[in-house]
């Protein structure tokens, strides 16, 4: 297990995965750092399918993301949901379980170029949810370097 400060500086975008499947007991820890994750005033209007199967994984990136084929690569696509107007919890959740997933030594890539509707037309996601994010996990085929960040005097303004 991983320093939580080195998790956040390993976290990286990976764009390529290996066909190894994720066992059960990393699945229910991805499964309770969503869990676990802060919500505005304790509402939690979020849910998450974890897609596994391949035909709808295919399906997905066919023809909601674009082809964006190194997402069919990963073992398990992530469609995180929310109520409208709750992205921001969302986002928040998803971030825990991406830092959760790099501590396990899994890949990931937050992906928001695709089609909502088409992947609620596919999984059966009611209208009243919103699909604002993707994300595929998995071991990672790659070793992305980091990327270029603003210098913190850029970033930070004390006042």
């Amino acid at each position: 297990m991983m320093d939580f400060n080195e998790v956040i500086q390993q976290r990286r975008s990976v764009r390529h995965y290996r066909e190894e499947p994720l066992s059960q007991d990393i699945l229910d820890r991805l499964y309770r750092a969503l869990q676990v994750a802060p919500s505005t005033a304790n509402k939690q209007e979020r849910s998450f399918y974890f897609v596994q199967d391949f035909e709808r994984r295919k399906a997905i990136v066919t023809r909601a993301c674009h082809n964006q084929m190194f997402i069919l690569e990963a073992p398990l696509i992530l469609v995180a949901t929310c109520r409208k107007d709750y992205a921001i919890d969302l986002a928040i959740a998803v971030d825990h379980l991406v830092l959760a997933a790099t501590n396990e030594g899994l890949g990931t890539c937050w992906i928001s170029w695709f089609e909502q509707e088409r992947v609620k037309e596919i999984l059966g996601i009611p209208e009243t949810r919103d699909v604002p994010v993707l994300v595929p996990i998995g071991y990672a085929a790659e070793s992305p370097p980091a990327r270029t960040r603003k210098a913190l005097g850029d970033l930070i303004i004390r006042v």
